[in-house]
């Protein structure tokens, strides 16, 4: 189970709160029915009111997982116009997930928090650039191709 590998524990207690719905007790089917959930397991970031800043379904081993859930974070920190915690999130992913099916979205979102806290730098597309050239079959570089820097 990937839940309690000690990595994996210390990524999510990194900037979250775990909690847990057990599907098959009834207690929690106005919960689950609430959150539309459909599938097993459902992961969801949440901020303290409820609201879903991130979420994905089914399994991923460890590394996937880490990854997934640091972009989560990095996404909620986004939201919440945190920007400097999601480019520190988002570097860290590039850094040690770079080869996970995550590390595009990072690539992408990094230049997106750059980009937010300062409009007028170019870093928006620096780091389109560096995803068109690491991860280019990937869909985030599908989604950065209306704007690209020229070659």
């Amino acid at each position: 189970m990937t839940y309690s590998q000690t990595p994996v524990v210390e990524t999510i207690l990194s900037h979250g709160v775990p909690v847990q719905f057990d599907n098959s007790k009834s207690e929690n089917n106005k919960f689950l029915r609430d959150i539309h959930h459909i599938w097993t397991p459902d992961i969801r970031i949440l901020n303290h009111d409820g609201f879903e800043l991130y979420r994905w379904d089914g399994f991923l081993p460890p590394p996937e997982f880490m990854a997934r859930t640091l972009c989560g974070y990095g996404m909620a920190y986004l939201r919440l116009k945190r920007f400097d915690q999601a480019e520190a999130i988002y570097g860290d992913v590039l850094r040690r997930f770079s080869t996970t099916y995550a590390a595009p979205e990072a690539q992408y979102y990094l230049g997106v928090a750059r980009y937010r806290r300062d409009p007028d730098s170019d870093e928006l597309l620096t780091q389109w650039a560096a995803l068109r050239s690491r991860y280019p079959a990937s869909e985030y570089r599908v989604k950065q191709s209306f704007k690209e820097l020229p070659e």
